[in-house]
C-alpha cells in the first residue's frame, strides 16, 4: 500500500453526519500527486449550523447554500479515492462523518479501509505532551497554513503519515502499521473496526462507572482531569458522560491521570506571572518524568465524545 488518500471533514454541528467541507489529498510512492477540496451542503435534518462549529471553521449556512449535496460529494470522494485506504488525523471521527452522512442521506456506505495518523504519531513520536494536528505539524516542521481548512488539514495529515513512513524506513502503510502493532481500520458490510494500537493492556472500567460501556471507546478505563471551562457543557455533565463511557473524572492532576482536557482559561484564574494553569504545568512535569499523560483541548474532547457516543 504505497498509494492512499488523506481526508478531512469539517461539520456544521455536533452531529457527525453534518459535513460542510471536505479535503482530499492523494499520495503515491511517497509523493502528493493530487488534491481536491469542496464545501458541502449537509444532509437534510443535519443541516443546521451551530455557533460553536462556525466559530471553529468559519463556514456558515450561506456559504454552502449552492454547494454540492452529500450524494454528489460522496460520488466525487469515491472517484478520487478508488480502492486505496483513507488516512486521517483522528480517523474515527472523519470516517464517522462519512458513514453518518450516508446514513442520514439514505445512501449505501462504501466498504473502506483507513489508518489514523493520531494513533501512528503516538507510537512513532513518544514523549510528546499533545498530538493535535497543528501541534504535531509544528513539532515535525510541517506547514499548516489554516487549521480547520479541510484541504490544509488533509495535506498536513498526509505529510504526518509520510514523515512516519520515512522515520520507520518503509514505503507502505502495511509495513508501518505492522512495525507499530497497529490494526488497520475498516468498514465492511455495516461493521466498523477502528484503527488502534494492539499492544496496549486491556483497560478496565472503574467501579463507579458504567460497567456495560463499550471497551473500545476512547474514554473507557481512563482517568480524566479538566482545567479551564468547557463551552456548552459543565464539568459535572462532562463527568457524567465520561462515567457512562467507563471512565472517570477527577479534580486534580496526579500520576494516575491519563488525559488532561484544557478548556477556556481566564487570566484571573492564573497565579501571578503564570502563563498556564497549575494542572497543565503539573501534567507537563509528569510527562517529562516519564508518565503517559496526554493533553487535549476542548475541540478534541468533543470529537472524542462524538466518536465514543456514536
Amino acid at each position: 500500500m504505497t498509494t492512499w488518500a488523506a481526508i478531512d471533514f469539517e461539520t456544521a454541528n455536533a452531529l457527525r453526519g453534518s459535513p460542510c467541507s471536505v479535503g482530499l489529498v492523494k499520495v503515491k510512492e511517497g509523493q502528493i500527486v493530487e488534491e481536491w477540496s469542496s464545501l458541502v451542503r449537509p444532509p437534510d435534518g443535519c443541516d443546521h449550523f451551530d455557533a460553536y462549529n462556525v466559530g471553529i471553521h468559519g463556514i456558515t449556512a450561506d456559504d454552502v447554500s449552492d454547494a454540492p449535496g452529500w450524494a454528489k460529494t460522496l460520488e466525487r470522494i469515491v472517484q478520487f479515492v478508488g480502492d486505496v485506504p483513507f488516512v486521517a488525523h483522528n480517523a474515527a471521527f472523519d470516517i464517522g462523518v462519512l458513514t453518518d452522512a450516508c446514513e442520514a442521506s439514505g445512501l449505501h456506505v462504501p466498504d473502506l479501509r483507513f489508518a489514523c495518523t493520531l494513533v501512528v504519531a503516538r507510537r512513532a513520536w513518544t514523549g510528546l505532551l499533545a498530538y493535535k494536528l497543528p501541534v504535531l505539524a509544528d513539532a515535525l516542521g510541517i506547514e499548516l497554513p489554516h487549521h480547520h481548512d479541510a484541504g490544509d488539514d488533509a495535506r498536513a495529515a498526509a505529510q504526518v503519515m509520510l514523515a512516519a513512513l520515512k522515520r520507520q524506513g518503509t514505503a507502505t502503510l502495511d509495513g508501518l502499521l505492522a512495525a507499530h502493532r497497529i490494526q488497520m481500520g475498516s468498514y465492511r458490510g455495516g461493521v466498523r473496526q477502528g484503527c488502534r494500537y494492539r499492544g496496549a493492556t486491556r483497560r478496565k472500567p472503574f467501579p463507579d462507572a458504567e460497567p456495560n460501556a463499550d471497551p473500545d471507546n476512547p474514554f473507557y478505563g481512563l482517568t480524566i482531569c479538566f482545567t479551564g471551562s468547557l463551552p456548552t457543557m459543565t464539568r459535572a455533565v462532562a463527568a457524567e458522560r465520561i462515567a457512562a463511557l467507563g471512565g472517570r473524572a477527577v479534580l486534580n492532576v496526579t500520576r494516575f491521570v491519563d488525559l488532561v482536557v484544557v478548556g477556556g482559561i481566564e487570566p484571573r484564574q492564573l497565579a501571578p506571572g503564570a502563563m498556564k494553569t497549575g494542572k497543565l504545568a503539573k501534567a507537563e512535569r509528569l510527562r517529562d518524568s516519564g508518565h503517559d499523560t496526554t493533553v487535549i483541548d476542548t475541540e478534541e474532547f468533543y470529537e472524542l465524545l462524538a466518536v465514543a457516543e456514536s
